[in-house]
C-alpha cells in the first residue's frame, strides 16, 4: 500500500521509485541506484530535467548522492547530507565517491590548475563545500579532482564555526536566490542550512521541515540571539528580542531588519498569519 511522502525528500516519481521505498510505496519499476559525489563548484537541483525548469536548492563541490536514474544528460539524484531529490546535469557528478577532509570555510574560493592565483580558475567553490585535500605547496593545497586553493580558506571537517550567527553575518548582501545556498545567491533556508551547517549541525532544507525538526520551542519574550525565527514559508536568525538577520525576497538580500517589520509584511502576504514558531539550537 502506498503512503503519502513528500516527492522532494523521497525519490519517488510515476514510473520510478527508490528501492529502499519498495513496502511504502506502489511504483512500476525501484532503483538501488549509485553513490556519486559533486565534481562542479554550484550545482542547480532542478524539478524537472531541463535547464528551465524551476530550481529547488543546490549541490555544492564534494556533497554525496545517490543517482537513481541518468537519461539524456540528466541525473536523478537524492542528496545524501538533506534528502533532497530532483535532477542535476549528468556531467556534474563523479563515480569515484572520496572521503573529504577539509570544507571551505571562506565564504568563496577559487580552484586554480596551478598554486598560482595568477592562472586563469578552472571553478569556485562556496562556503561549506567539502573536499580531499592531499598536498600543500607554498600558500595552497592541492585538491583531490579539483586543481589548488588557498589553504586559508578551507579547514578540517572537525573545526567548526563557534556561532551560527558570526556565520550569518558573512552574508550580508548577499542576493537574495530561490533555492540558493552559496555565497553567490541565497534564500532563507539556504542561509540557515549553512549557517548551521558550519558550525556542527546538519539540517533540512525547506523551512516547514527545519520548524518541525531543529531545536526546541522558546516564547516570543524568551527570543534571544541564534534562536529561528519561523513565519510561513520563511524563516530568519534573531539577532536578540527586536531584530534578525535573514535572506529576503523583499529587499533581495541578506539584511538586518525589525523581527516586527519582518511578521507584518507576512501578515500582509499570508492573510494574517504571524510567526509561527521560535526554535532555539544547540551547536556546542
Amino acid at each position: 500500500m502506498s503512503q503519502t511522502l513528500d516527492p522532494r525528500l523521497h525519490p519517488l516519481r510515476e514510473d520510478l521509485a527508490a528501492e529502499y521505498l519498495r513496502d511504502k510505496v506502489e511504483a512500476p519499476k525501484f532503483s538501488k541506484g549509485y553513490a556519486a559525489q559533486i565534481s562542479k563548484g554550484i550545482v542547480p537541483l532542478r524539478r524537472h530535467p531541463a535547464g528551465e525548469a524551476g530550481q529547488d536548492t543546490e549541490l555544492l563541490f564534494g556533497e554525496k548522492v545517490t543517482v537513481y536514474e541518468e537519461k539524456d544528460g540528466w541525473a536523478w539524484v537524492q542528496n545524501a547530507k538533506d534528502s533532497y531529490v530532483g535532477y542535476i546535469r549528468a556531467d556534474s557528478l563523479s563515480r569515484e565517491v572520496r572521503q573529504t577532509t577539509h570544507r571551505v570555510k571562506a565564504l568563496r574560493t577559487y580552484v586554480y590548475p596551478q598554486p598560482d592565483m595568477k592562472i586563469p580558475a578552472t571553478d569556485m567553490l562556496s562556503m561549506e563545500s567539502t573536499v580531499l585535500a592531499l598536498k600543500q605547496e607554498g600558500r595552497y593545497t592541492q585538491i583531490q579532482g579539483g586543481g589548488w586553493v588557498f589553504t586559508d580558506h578551507i579547514c578540517s571537517l572537525e573545526t567548526k564555526a563557534l556561532s551560527h550567527v558570526d556565520i550569518a553575518y558573512q552574508f550580508l548582501g548577499t542576493p537574495y536566490f530561490w533555492g540558493g545556498k552559496s555565497s553567490v545567491g541565497i534564500d532563507c533556508s539556504g542561509l540557515v542550512q549553512i549557517s548551521l551547517s558550519a558550525s556542527g549541525l546538519n539540517t533540512q532544507r525547506d523551512t516547514y521541515v527545519q520548524e518541525t525538526t531543529v531545536g526546541f520551542p522558546v516564547n516570543s519574550d524568551q527570543c534571544t540571539e541564534g534562536d529561528l525565527i519561523y513565519w510561513p514559508g520563511h524563516v530568519a536568525i534573531a539577532l536578540d528580542k527586536e531584530n534578525a538577520i535573514h535572506a529576503t525576497a523583499n529587499s533581495m538580500d541578506v539584511l538586518i531588519e525589525p523581527i516586527a517589520h519582518i511578521t507584518e509584511r507576512v501578515k500582509m502576504e499570508t492573510g494574517g498569519t504571524g510567526i509561527t514558531a521560535i526554535k532555539r539550537v544547540s551547536t556546542s
